[in-house]
């Protein structure tokens, strides 16, 4: 029986805080690739930035594109003839170690199961009930007593003597005060 392989896999999510713009600079010069290469990588799909290594070299690639602000995934390979289930991510590791230059990203894209996909839906109507049966809650509306409430007429003093204050007119000089033309202003 041979050692379990791992692969590094990259969906395009950056560290918090990290731009994608320097991600992406930073990822270029650590493959040393072209920015169009490191582009295709921000897909939105997985892809496979390095396959079939031992568990401490896929942690040391995730190390590495961690360092430039990618975060990566490693997950182990399945043997070939084993069955594939494209939302198996119960055996997905996240790890952070050793850092090292990771070679040329090998991009290849997993598929995203769609190609067989039968298309055939339409939109409810607005207004329409989506809800599945078994999906909805009893509902009850509250009795609410709103009695006590009243409406002020538009404009009124909603404000009752003992909530207002009162405010002593102040005599201020702003005769000193001017304002310049900007245009004019050659300190600008």
């Amino acid at each position: 029986m041979s050692e379990q392989q791992f692969e590094v896999v990259f969906r395009g999510d950056v560290e918090p805080g990290q731009s994608i713009v320097s991600v992406k600079e930073g990822l270029a010069k650590l493959f040393n690739a072209d920015p169009s290469r490191i582009d295709q990588m921000f897909s939105g799909k997985p892809v496979v930035i390095k396959a079939n290594l031992d568990e401490d070299t896929a942690r040391h690639y995730q190390s590495s594109l961690k360092k430039v602000g990618a975060l990566a995934d490693i997950r182990p390979v399945k043997p070939a003839g084993s069955p594939v289930s494209s939302n198996d991510t119960s055996n997905d590791t996240v790890a952070q170690t050793s850092d090292t230059p990771a070679a040329e990203p090998q991009v290849t894209q997993e598929p995203d199961g769609l190609e067989n996909f039968d298309f055939d839906f339409d939109v409810a109507p607005v207004g329409a009930d989506v809800l599945p049966s078994d999906h909805k809650k009893d509902f009850t509306p509250a009795d609410v007593d709103t009695s006590h409430l009243t409406i002020s007429d538009v404009g009124a003093d909603v404000l009752e003597a003992k909530d207002k204050r009162s405010y002593e007119d102040r005599d201020v000089d702003t005769s000193h005060l001017s304002v310049d033309d900007l245009e004019n202003n050659p300190d600008d």
